[in-house]
């Protein structure tokens, strides 16, 4: 998996593991999910799922997913992603 480097509310920076990346067409938003190797046991893995803003030129910005109606889109589009076996 590829390796990038994310930069935290407080300035700290961590390399975490982009796992996919992938759009939601109906909703024109581009979204990404993380791992920083957090074990859940039993052979899972805890992962986090933010929307991509490109807030200048090649300058991106991770974003929480708040609407309900959003989340259940990013749901569907993981589901798919699974199913097809599509990856980033």
């Amino acid at each position: 998996m590829k390796k990038i480097t994310v930069e935290n509310f407080d300035g700290t920076k961590e390399e975490v593991e982009l796992v996919n990346a992938f759009d939601v067409k109906d909703l024109n938003r581009n979204f990404v999910i993380l791992s920083k190797g957090e074990s859940l046991g039993e052979g899972m893995s805890k992962v986090y799922i933010s929307e991509v803003i490109e807030e200048n030129l090649g300058v991106y910005k991770l974003v929480g997913i708040t609407d309900e109606s959003v989340w259940d889109k990013v749901k569907q589009a993981m589901k798919e992603i699974v199913q097809g076996g599509e990856t980033a």
